[in-house]
């Protein structure tokens, strides 16, 4: 019966992707775009925007020549710089104060995909007051949000362009999916020249985001021409550039590919949803505050592996995709060639393989929550059992 449920949902989820509206931003892409963003936001006669970030960026001096420019464009803004990492209901709610008191008319996100999210909550919560925990689900709002302008300063989350934002419950640590059309920004800014500082450890991580997105988008059943390809250039472009922005950060040409696989991988999931990866990957972030990336790249391969048969085909054609195009070998062969690729990645970039915290006792809720998650919310590939679910968190412990 629960499974009926979940196919039913399924349909659901696979249908109101493809039909809910989205407005298409205006992309500004290369070396300083950001601050060509910047500009954009005096020609279209904003006075004053709220600066949504995190403090670590803030003081880092990241953001200098973003509100040097502002100033000389003569608009003024405001800063609110208290986005941590799985931000909560709290932080939409001070910056969504902040935008209000300040009298702000549009809001420039600056940072990664918490900070992004969190910019995409404030600016709906404006427009449409209320319970942040009545936003949950797939539902459209009813008032267009305030002006977003995204600069994501990471390659992993796609943040800026998809229709979803994860905003935490303080309370339950409950990771609340959030789905509506308006939150898609309406300006987008992919910067190489804002990723060269990122540490070897975060471009992994989120590399690997991007690589588990357009991997899992494209094993979704809601998987169609358009998200599929968005999916085969972000996979194409990781396995052959993340290597390269992980070796040397200095790497524009790595950066801008990365900042690309990144965008594409958020717009084929954007269509799909994604899977298992992420159903257990929310719960490791939940229970053991282990970041999204790593808590994604811990479980990839294994997820890949554990859904057998059934993914074979497709996971053949991610091989030939990468380059591994062997004669004579067959569609199973060649899936496991494809995990062993990323297993092989992820071992390249020595990330993290068990989380930090994760008890024997914690596995009953992971199941739990992975399996009502992915059921819920994601056309999966296939079902997973109670016992597969966890037979792949049980190896976490340390």
């Amino acid at each position: 019966m629960k499974i009926l449920y979940y196919k039913m949902r399924a349909v659901a989820v696979t249908w109101l992707l493809r039909l809910m509206p989205r407005q298409a931003p205006m992309i500004f892409k290369g070396a300083n775009s950001s601050l060509a963003l910047c500009e954009q936001v005096a020609v279209l006669g904003y006075q004053k925007v709220l600066i949504v970030t995190d403090n670590f960026l803030y003081t880092s001096g990241l953001l200098d020549k973003i509100i040097s420019t502002l100033e000389e464009n003569n608009v003024r803004f405001a800063v609110y710089d208290g986005v941590l990492p799985d931000p909560t209901f709290d932080q939409v709610q001070a910056a969504e104060k902040k935008l209000r008191e300040e009298n702000c008319e549009a809001i420039i996100a600056v940072g990664g995909g918490s900070v992004l999210d969190a910019a995409k909550m404030t600016a709906m919560l404006r427009t449409n007051p209320g319970d942040l925990a009545s936003f949950t689900g797939i539902r459209p709002s009813k008032n267009a949000g305030t002006p977003l302008f995204a600069i994501p300063t990471t390659a992993g989350t796609g943040s800026e362009i998809t229709l979803a934002a994860v905003i935490t419950d303080p309370i339950s640590h409950m990771k609340m999916p959030i789905g509506d059309g308006k939150l898609i920004p309406r300006y987008i800014a992919l910067d190489a020249e804002l990723m060269r500082t990122m540490p070897p450890s975060i471009t992994a991580a989120t590399g690997m985001d991007a690589l588990t997105h357009a991997v899992e988008s494209y094993l979704s059943k809601a998987s169609h021409k358009a998200s599929e390809e968005h999916a085969f250039a972000a996979i194409k472009l990781v396995f052959k550039y993340l290597l390269r922005a992980f070796d040397n950060g200095d790497d524009l040409v790595a950066r801008d590919a990365m900042a690309q696989a990144s965008f594409y991988a958020g717009a084929a999931f954007d269509k799909t949803s994604v899977g298992y990866v992420h159903g257990i990957a929310h719960q490791l972030g939940r229970l053991c505050g282990t970041p999204h990336g790593n808590a994604n790249a811990m479980v990839l391969p294994e997820v890949l592996l554990a859904y057998g048969d059934c993914v074979h085909s497709k996971l053949a054609n991610l091989a030939k995709l990468i380059g591994i195009e062997q004669t004579n070998h067959t569609e199973a062969e060649l899936a496991q060639q494809f995990i062993q690729a990323v297993i092989d990645m992820r071992k390249q970039m020595d990330l993290p393989l068990k989380p930090q915290g994760l008890k024997e006792s914690h596995i009953p809720d992971v199941v739990k929550e992975a399996l009502a998650e992915a059921g819920s919310l994601y056309p999966v590939p296939r079902y997973m059992s109670k016992k597969e679910i966890a037979d792949l968190v049980r190896p976490l412990l340390a």
